[in-house]
């Protein structure tokens, strides 16, 4: 559902977005992005700018109380909840985790269920509530998120056939 808020309308590129997710205001969604069902993406105060790849899964929720950017290649996991946030490129936001108006460094991991309330250096996996840097990415990890994010693009081509 894309619904306008004080003259603002999302605008999206070539990029997916399933009928049942919600956009809200001024929302931009860039070439590659999925959002899936039950995702809503809120801009009625600021802008939120969704990058190239970007995937957004079910039920996660986007607001701007200032600007939010996601960046290329990021993956925001069912059920989380970015409030003013920066997100860098190839970061992954685990499910239900909480990401509070900071700003997320590239190639990062925020574990499951993480609270994160100070920004996060790139090349960190964080975890826990407050959310603490338990150590730096694995090679292995980046490439892993690159996969993850593949799959979802894929998989995100039959979102279009329901």
């Amino acid at each position: 559902m894309i619904r306008e808020f004080k003259g603002k309308r999302p605008k999206i590129s070539n990029a997916i977005v399933d009928e049942l997710a919600i956009l809200i205001g001024n929302v931009i969604i860039k070439d590659g992005a999925n959002i899936w069902p039950h995702a809503m993406l809120r801009a009625d105060e600021e802008e939120i700018i969704i990058e190239e790849n970007v995937a957004i899964l079910e039920k996660a929720f986007i607001e701007a109380p200032k600007k939010v950017v996601i960046g290329k290649n990021s993956v925001i996991s069912h059920g989380a909840i970015i409030h003013g946030a920066t997100i860098g490129e190839n970061v992954l936001i685990g499910i239900g985790a909480i990401v509070l108006e900071v700003n997320v460094g590239k190639n990062s991991i925020i574990a499951a269920g993480s609270v994160v309330t100070k920004d996060v250096e790139e090349n960190s996996f964080v975890a826990g509530i407050p959310a603490k840097k338990l150590r730096g990415i694995k090679e292995e990890e980046i490439k892993k998120i690159k996969e993850i994010v593949e799959e979802l693009k894929e998989k995100a081509r039959y979102l279009k056939m329901g």
